[in-house]
Order: structure tokens, then sequence, then C-alpha cells
């Protein structure tokens, strides 16, 4: 985080918007938009949806399915996941470019490492998996949500 604040390619907000001190946020991030990236099921009607009521819940479910993985094999759930996250962020797809700004507010600016628009960015299954029960999972596991 403290790296992150010092870099010149962070492009910060005016201090006011912000909390300088604690900790860091967003941890991940996910696919949101405002395109609907996501498709849904309602009544028997697909319809697309977008924006962190869709991006939340798909973080969720991969952390779902990591754990119901290592349940399978007797292992025990991952429970907090902040100490995973930091400790393997290699498990997550690196977003380099772009903002978190909307409607003409300053926002973050994406950078690599983590960074305060999308924390160490996407989950990556097959990288998590293979973090969270050894590297043989990789080739054994796919991904339904």
């Amino acid at each position: 985080v403290a790296a992150y604040k010092q870099s010149p390619d962070a492009n910060l907000p005016p201090q006011r918007m912000w909390n300088n001190t604690g900790r860091g946020y967003p941890d991940v991030a996910a696919l949101g938009g405002l395109k609907n990236p996501y498709c849904v099921n309602v009544g028997g009607t697909f319809e697309g949806v977008a924006g962190t009521s869709a991006s939340c819940p798909v973080v969720a479910g991969i952390f779902a399915k990591l754990n119901g993985l290592r349940l399978a094999k007797g292992m025990s759930p991952l429970g907090f996941l902040n100490p995973f996250i930091y400790k393997n962020p290699s498990g997550f797809q690196d977003v380099t470019s772009g903002t978190n700004s909307a409607g003409g507010e300053s926002g973050f600016t994406a950078v690599k490492g983590w960074d305060a628009a999308t924390g160490f960015g996407t989950p990556d299954f097959k990288a998590l998996s293979g973090l969270v029960m050894g590297i043989q999972a990789l080739e054994e596991t796919t991904l339904v949500v």
C-alpha cells in the first residue's frame, strides 16, 4: 500500500476523498462494468447484470469452490482470506491500466502490483486452486459458478 501511494503512476485523487491511514482497499477485483458482463436467469428469462452486485458474488463463488476442493480432500476451509490473499498475489491477474472513477469524480489508477483501484487484481481460479491444493490440482479443476 505504501509503495502504491508513493508511486508517480498512481495519480492519487484529492486527499479529501480518501483515508490516508489504516488498511488499503480493495483487496481484489472482478469484472463489474456497465455493459452487463454477466448473464443470469430470472424467472426463465436471461438478463444481463453488472456492477458490484454481480462481481462480488463471482468472487465469493470462486472462493466457495476453492473451499469445496479443499473439503473434498479432507483439508480445512481457508477461513479469513486476507492473509492468504496478501501472501499469494500470484493467484490473481494483475490489472495494470484504468481507473475506478465514475461520473466525473476522481478515482484511483490501476498500476502494476496492488493498487487502490483493483487490489491485487481478478481471481485466477486455476492459479488459486494450485495454491490452495498443491500443483497437481491445476489439471483436475474446472470452474462452474
